[in-house]
């Protein structure tokens, strides 16, 4: 039997991974990580978690958006990036990025409350920001996981 810690982590994990709309899509990614779970069960994890519903563009589909769950966090760092983000870029497993004047602390605290498993740190300046990575991958997962937060 998994344990709770476990579970939310999972959680947290799908709904930062993939685009899931609804509970029955949710209990179907637990299960295919060995989870048993139920409706209940898995609608107290939402709201324990703060889970929000968002609007997100989904590229290749018919309706182009779609309501997701998503992090509340998740959310802050996408509003602070959406207003403050200049530019990104990355050098292996180091990310540079570029803010509006006197932001960039802002934005390195909420990329911290992200609590991405493998940035290890971020140094906020005035209008950059130095983010650490694990490796060259891990990097290039930052970066591409902060380009999509973007829009």
């Amino acid at each position: 039997m998994s344990s709770r810690k476990d579970r939310l982590g999972a959680i947290r994990h799908i709904v930062e991974t993939m685009h899931i709309s609804t509970q029955e899509e949710l209990i179907a990614e637990l299960e295919k990580r060995g989870f048993e779970v139920t409706q209940a069960t898995v609608s107290r994890d939402i709201s324990d978690l703060g889970l929000l519903k968002v609007k997100v563009t989904i590229p290749g589909t018919a309706q182009g958006t779609k309501q997701v769950y998503s992090l509340p966090e998740v959310e802050r760092l996408r509003s602070l990036l959406a207003e403050f983000l200049v530019s990104i870029d990355r050098a292996e497993n180091l990310v540079v990025v570029k803010t509006n004047p006197g932001t960039a602390q802002a934005v390195a605290l909420a990329i911290d409350t992200v609590k991405w498993p493998d940035v290890l740190g971020t140094v906020g300046g005035d209008d950059t920001i130095l983010i650490i990575t694990r490796n060259a991958s891990a990097g290039e997962f930052v970066t591409k996981r902060l380009s999509a937060l973007r829009v």
